[in-house]
């Protein structure tokens, strides 16, 4: 090989290397509106491309693939393979091949002998000379119109406006919120890359070097588009309309899916007895309409989904359900999918039912039989249902607001005595045993337990506390920047939780730092207004931060999850891909540096630590800009355009450049 610089940017990556005496520079895009990879090459000499094709879910699949070539054209097509058969693939180049082979043998073989058609090992093999810049294109089309639009890009300029156009479109998408703090990791992080990870890859790309099944996770997506309202609305909504719309006519939800070609019916998916899949939706849309305001979302119609339940021991079932004739409002979707969950009931010590595992789905065991509870799971349906009946007030349905209110209480109530001396369990498996008890063998003490009592309204605030300093003091690793998700970690199966003990030790949710739940101790943190710790895990999470140690994934994107594991430990796993990014904008922005929207109107409430002298920020709205500067003085004082505010709340979409200034005392 040779040395290569890389440069990742929004929407970008550039390669630059030295072969002999030529220099190669490579630029890899694909716009935002068209399904195609430009690669702009400059340098001179002749590139060889090859790309092996499959386009199918197997590798058998590769055998019905049917290529040809025209005018410089390379295309492939999968009549055996539904949801490729409309598609066609191709690749070209801006420069004439000085040869080309679709077969696999013929290139591994270094023969360019211009096979096409069926009965080979298909794949895109070709040689272009060139001078000066080259392009190459590689895509999918589904009509004429598109691809001719698509083939403009040959054209070296034209795919140099399409980079410019690529730039300019991710800026104009995370472009909103620019901070300045006092530590430049915090900056990189949030200024884009946060955002981006988010956007690009959660919810559009769905794939990444540790997953890349291409599905849309009903909760997981749902909580990536929680991160977006105040900064990319349309997107947020989409994906509220989207996740209602696989809701079965009962309430619950598919857990993942697999978008396809709906004309036989709906998309392929799981239907599982996960028991809080159902409750992202009424979470997603309340943040929303608190967000911007926008109460018309709650009348969007969205279909329902048809199949039969789940059979008694049937644990979840892989599936093309029907699309159900019926459709309803989003508030309807929302309140049946909290009825659902308020419906199943509790267990003997009044904590929901974890059912075929909660938030943490590799405690797939601890409520199979239907008895196991959930101190998790009632915490955060407790908030929930204590939201959406401020969303119900909205609309103005009283009744429904104080039968939540109620339902809320009794939830907070039951999770507040769910306690074991210094914190709360994680639940009791379906025999009645502890989960999360300082007499168990493993998992003594769950993070996520403790974390989420800080959105009860109903909560006992003083264990709250107390659950929260004990998860800090027993999971957090100083030393190597980890936060474990619990401790110990499953290394038997007495009693068996579920598939999360077949993990090693350490390494992802068994024991290990599982980046969710560590972002959701730092927001537990803050939110009780223990500062310093809480800023303590957010910079501990960052991955500029562990640049210099054993990581070994990017230095700008979020790992899902970090081993602790002795062998392993502080090597990250799953990066890009993960729901983290989201929650991480979310707690940095709102809760630490205090920038909350509400109603599209922002106010500001800083819970940073004693020794941060404050920070500068500037949120480029749609009309105008905001610069907000926070400072620490000796009188508190809240200043719009240097004249005294009446209220902590201004608007977002004011015409002309303003300037916000909080003084702490």
């Amino acid at each position: 090989g040779y040395p290569c610089t890389v440069t990742y940017g929004f929407g970008y990556a550039v390669w630059e290397k030295r072969v002999g005496e030529r220099t190669l520079k490579t630029t890899a895009f694909v716009p935002p509106r068209l399904p195609v990879r430009v690669l702009l090459i400059e340098g001179e000499g002749e590139i060889r491309y090859f790309a092996r094709l499959q386009m199918g879910s197997e590798p058998a699949l590769a055998a019905y693939v049917v290529t040809g070539e025209e005018n410089g054209l390379l295309e492939a097509q999968n009549p055996a393979h539904a949801a490729f058969h409309p598609q066609r693939m191709f690749f070209t180049a801006s420069n004439a091949f000085s040869g080309f082979t679709c077969d696999q043998r013929s290139y591994q073989s270094g023969v360019l002998d211009g096979k096409t058609g069926s009965g080979l090992l298909p794949c895109f093999g070709a040689a272009v000379p060139f001078s000066g810049r080259l392009v190459l294109l590689t895509g999918c089309d589904t009509g004429q119109t598109q691809r001719e639009e698509i083939l403009k890009l040959r054209e070296p300029d034209a795919a140099e406006r399409a980079l410019s156009d690529t730039v300019a479109f991710w800026k104009g998408q995370i472009g909103t919120l620019e901070v300045q703090t006092k530590n430049a990791a915090l900056d990189h992080y949030l200024n884009g890359w946060a955002l981006y990870q988010t956007i690009a890859c959660r919810l559009w790309g769905r794939s990444s070097l540790y997953q890349n099944g291409g599905a849309f996770g009903f909760r997981d997506q749902l909580q990536d588009a929680c991160a977006l309202p105040a900064f990319a609305p349309e997107l947020a909504k989409k994906q509220i309309l989207l996740a209602a719309s696989h809701q079965f006519e009962e309430g619950d939800v598919q857990h993942w899916w697999h978008p396809e070609d709906q004309s036989a019916g709906a998309d392929k998916g799981v239907r599982t007895r996960c028991s809080d899949d159902l409750l992202w939706l009424p979470y997603a849309a309340c943040r929303y309409v608190e967000q911007t305001g926008d109460m018309e979302i709650l009348k969007e119609e969205a279909p329902y989904l048809a199949s039969p339940v789940l059979r008694g021991g049937e644990g979840e079932r892989y599936e093309t359900p029907q699309a159900s004739q019926k459709t309803e409002p989003l508030f309807d979707h929302a309140l049946r999918a909290l009825d659902l969950a308020i419906g199943r009931g509790t267990g003997t010590h009044g904590l929901a039912l974890m059912g075929g595992g909660d938030w943490n789905d590799g405690m797939n065991r601890v409520g199979a039989s239907g008895h196991g509870e959930s101190e998790w799971l009632t915490w955060f349906i407790a908030h929930v249902t204590e939201r959406f009946a401020g969303l119900a007030r909205r609309v103005g349905d009283e009744a429904l607001s104080e039968r939540l209110i109620r339902k809320a209480e009794e939830y907070g109530t039951a999770a507040s005595r769910a306690w074991d001396g210094k914190w709360f369990l994680r639940g009791y498996y379906d025999d009645g045993r502890t989960l999360g008890s300082h007499a168990d063998a493993a998992c003594k003490i769950d993070s996520i337990a403790q974390s989420f009592g800080s959105l009860s309204s109903f909560a006992d605030k003083e264990r709250v506390r107390q659950g929260l300093l004990s998860a800090v003091q027993m999971l957090f690793d100083r030393e190597h920047g980890i936060v474990k998700l619990f401790a110990p970690p499953f290394v038997e199966r007495n009693p068996d939780p579920g598939y999360i003990a077949g993990y090693p030790a350490g390494i992802r949710e068994n024991g290990g730092q599982y980046t969710h739940g560590a972002i959701w101790l730092a927001m537990g943190c803050l939110r009780e207004g223990f500062c310093q710790e809480g800023w303590e895990i957010l910079e501990a999470l960052l991955p500029e931060q562990h640049k210099e140690t054993c990581y070994k994934t990017e230095p700008y994107v979020l790992s899902a999850d970090v081993y602790a594991n002795p062998d392993h430990v502080g090597r990250g796993g799953w990066s890009w891909y993960t729901g983290a990014a989201g929650w991480y904008y979310q707690v940095a922005v709102e809760e630490f540096l205090g920038l909350q929207v509400r109603d599209g109107m922002l106010s500001v409430n800083p819970r940073i630590p004693a020794d941060w002298p404050g920070y500068e920020a500037v949120w480029n709205g749609k009309k105008g800009t905001i610069r907000i500067r926070v400072a620490r003085g000796e009188k508190a004082a809240l200043l719009w355009d240097g004249a005294p505010a009446k209220e902590n709340a201004f608007p977002l979409n004011e015409e002309g450049a303003h300037t916000l200034e909080v003084i702490l005392s």
